[in-house]
C-alpha cells in the first residue's frame, strides 16, 4: 500500500486534540507541549487556529484548554449519519423494558469497540456507560461478537501481544481466546462471564448490515448477582432476536 500524502500541521493538530481524554479534560500549554515533545510556539499555533474554529476552548480565569463545543455539534452528526442507530433506538427501548438490565449497541473504530446507542434500566444498581465512550475490543462481548466475524487472519491484529489478566475469569492465552471466538460465531452470541470487570456479565448478539457483514452488535450488561445462568439463557434468546430485527431494518436479508 502506498503513503498516503499527509500534512505535518494537520497531523500536530490531531495529537494535539489527542492528548485530551477522560482523564486529562483540561490541560495547560506546557503540558501538552512536553506531551507531544514540540517547542510552546509550534502548539500556541496551533491551538489558536483551533481555538479560532471552536475545537478548543479556553479558561479565562486557569488558562488551562479543553475541547470545544463544536465536537458536540460534529458528534451528533457523525451518529446521526448512521441509520444504525435510528433503525435500533425503538428496539433497544423495547428489550430494556423486558429484561430490565442496560442495553448497548456497539460498533469497531479501528482496534477499540464503540458504543454508539444505549438505553439504561431504572434499577439503583446497574450498569453505566456514555455513548463514545471506547474499550480495545477484544475485552468485551461486543468487541469479541463483532471481530469474531472477521477473517482469522485478522482477528490476530485486534489482540495484544500478550492478554493482561484482568480477572480470574480473563482467557489469556492467544489459542484458547481464538478458539472461543470461534464458538461465539458458530453459536450467535457471545458472553463475558466477569472476564473483564468483576461483578459484571454481558451477552451480546451479531448486527448484520445490507451486505450480510458484522459491523455493528448489540449487547446487554448487568451485575452478576441478577445475571444467572437460566437468566442469561433467557436474556440470549431476547438479545439474538433483538439483533435479528435490526439487522433487518438496516437491509439485511438472510
Amino acid at each position: 500500500m502506498k503513503d498516503i500524502t499527509r500534512v505535518q500541521s494537520i497531523d500536530r493538530a490531531v495529537k494535539i486534540l489527542e492528548c485530551f481524554s477522560e482523564e486529562n479534560k483540561e490541560l495547560r500549554l506546557s503540558e501538552i507541549s512536553e506531551r507531544l515533545n514540540l517547542n510552546k510556539s509550534t502548539v500556541h499555533g496551533i491551538i489558536s487556529t483551533l481555538k479560532y474554529n471552536g475545537f478548543i476552548s479556553q479558561d479565562d480565569e486557569t488558562q488551562k484548554y479543553k475541547l470545544g463545543i463544536r465536537f458536540v455539534e460534529f458528534g451528533d452528526l457523525v451518529i446521526n449519519s448512521m441509520n444504525i442507530r435510528n433503525a435500533a433506538l425503538p428496539v433497544i427501548d423495547d428489550v430494556c423494558d423486558k429484561i430490565e438490565e442496560t442495553v448497548h449497541v456497539a460498533m469497531l473504530d479501528g482496534i477499540d469497540v464503540v458504543w454508539i446507542e444505549k438505553r439504561e434500566c431504572t434499577k439503583s444498581i446497574k450498569t453505566s456507560t456514555k455513548i463514545g465512550a471506547r474499550l480495545p475490543a477484544y475485552t468485551t462481548a461486543d468487541g469479541k461478537m463483532i471481530i469474531c466475524y472477521q477473517n482469522k487472519d485478522k482477528i490476530k491484529t485486534y489482540l495484544p501481544k500478550r492478554i493482561p489478566q484482568y480477572t480470574q475469569n480473563t482467557t489469556t492465552n492467544k489459542g484458547e481466546f481464538i478458539k472461543k471466538l470461534e464458538q461465539m460465531k458458530k453459536n450467535g452470541y457471545a458472553i463475558d462471564n466477569e472476564e473483564y470487570v468483576e461483578g459484571l456479565k454481558c451477552v451480546a448478539a451479531p448486527i448484520f448490515d445490507h451486505d450480510g457483514k458484522v459491523r455493528f452488535s448489540l449487547s446487554t450488561t448487568g451485575p452478576a448477582f441478577r445475571m444467572k445462568e437460566e437468566r442469561i439463557k433467557e436474556i440470549i434468546v431476547i438479545i439474538k432476536e433483538a439483533a435479528n430485527e435490526i439487522s433487518r431494518r438496516i437491509g439485511y436479508k438472510e
